[in-house]
């Protein structure tokens, strides 16, 4: 059963912040822009080449000292446990406390605000939130480097949030490549009231067998391009098996396509879909007709992509 609270820990203007009691830290989420996928390899992994952004949702954790291991969870927490070993917060707490050869007396509290099973890394980033806070909070001194192998060990997502900046992810996800934008970028969520599971669209796009080749996704001419050019120029493998899997998202794109006049793209293996736009101002102007014109319990969160 999960333990839960109503209200979320304080925070420090929405940044990482030490404090007497303990240490308190933002974990945002990511949408991929473009994600091609090369066939299982022989550990069942598969590489990737995706451009991982952060965007400005984000759950807020709060790290206290304890007598010992405990986890519990407040916000948009439905479905998440909160039993230590199996939270992926909680395997991340136990992964550098460790390697640091101390005992994992903390407490972690999540307030959730990014919503679960929908390809945006919660998660992976609350993982990769307590290996950073828990560096500081016990001055274990750890660079970034050093954090890159116990986050793989608990995720093939969570590399990238160690860093959490925009950047070409391949191999696992564990090699990052800095992506620099100039120019701002805006997106707006549509978040379906149910997930898809990870391994099931993998297990789905193993079966389809290979992915016809496609034109290679260029990030370095996308990178500074109008939001409509990296709508055009980017595609996600992963929409066929999810799309297989759930014909009602893919009915859900079309819809939202039709509504607002533009490409729909999903994160990761979905079930998030998104839009991309150039101003906040355009990004609202989207949102409004998409809460008009979706079913009500879609939900719609207009973003900022932080691509800098």
């Amino acid at each position: 059963m999960e333990s839960q609270t109503n209200t979320p820990p304080a925070v420090d203007s929405g940044s990482d912040a030490g404090t007497e009691r303990g240490w308190q830290l933002t974990s945002p989420a990511k949408i991929n822009l473009g994600l091609k996928i090369f066939p299982r390899r022989a550990d069942g992994y598969h590489d990737i080449d995706s451009w991982f952004v952060p965007i400005s949702l984000a759950d807020i954790l709060a790290l206290t000292p304890a007598s010992g291991p405990t986890l519990t969870l407040s916000g948009a927490a439905a479905g998440i446990t909160s039993e230590f070993e199996s939270n992926l917060a909680g395997r991340a707490a136990m992964k550098i406390s460790g390697a640091a050869g101390r005992p994992c007396h903390i407490h972690i509290h999540i307030h959730k605000l990014i919503p679960t099973g929908g390809g945006l890394g919660g998660g992976s980033s609350n993982a990769a939130a307590v290996l950073r806070g828990l560096n500081e909070f016990w001055q274990l001194r750890l660079t970034d480097h050093d954090l890159l192998s116990p986050a793989l060990e608990i995720g093939s997502d969570v590399p990238f949030f160690i860093r959490g900046t925009s950047a070409r992810c391949t191999g696992r996800g564990e090699s990052m490549a800095p992506i620099r934008r100039m120019l701002p970028l805006f997106a707006v969520l549509m978040v379906p009231p149910a997930g898809i599971s990870t391994a099931d669209v993998y297990r789905t796009f193993d079966a389809m067998g290979p992915v016809a080749a496609a034109a290679e996704m260029d990030y370095a001419a996308l990178a500074n391009a109008p939001a409509a050019a990296i709508s055009g120029g980017i595609f996600n493998d992963l929409e066929a098996p999810a799309f297989a899997i759930a014909p009602w998202l893919a009915e859900l794109r079309t819809q939202a396509q039709t509504i607002a006049g533009r490409r729909v793209h999903m994160s990761g293996s979905g079930s998030t879909l998104f839009m991309l736009f150039d101003t906040a101002a355009e990004a609202e102007k989207g949102a409004g007709l998409l809460s008009t014109g979706l079913p009500e319990q879609i939900q719609i969160l207009p973003v900022r992509v932080a691509t800098g």
